[in-house]
């Protein structure tokens, strides 16, 4: 499994676990959609909203410590 598969499936996680406040959630959705499908990069996102970036960011280092 790839970076960008683990990281939206952390995301859908949090989102499940309601630690993505509801503001963000259609954002989160697309992108965990756009990482799946494999039309984004997380290097990518890195130029979205700041807020939505950090909530990536919280993804990526939840899918770090699984390790």
């Amino acid at each position: 499994m790839d970076q960008e598969t683990k990281v939206a499936n952390e995301l859908q996680k949090m989102m499940t676990w309601n630690l993505v406040p509801v503001s963000a959630q259609e954002d989160i959705n697309q992108i965990c959609d756009s990482l799946m499908n494999g039309s984004v990069t997380l290097t990518e996102l890195e130029n979205r909203d700041p807020f939505v970036v950090e909530i990536i960011h919280n993804a990526m280092h939840r899918v770090g410590q699984e390790h």
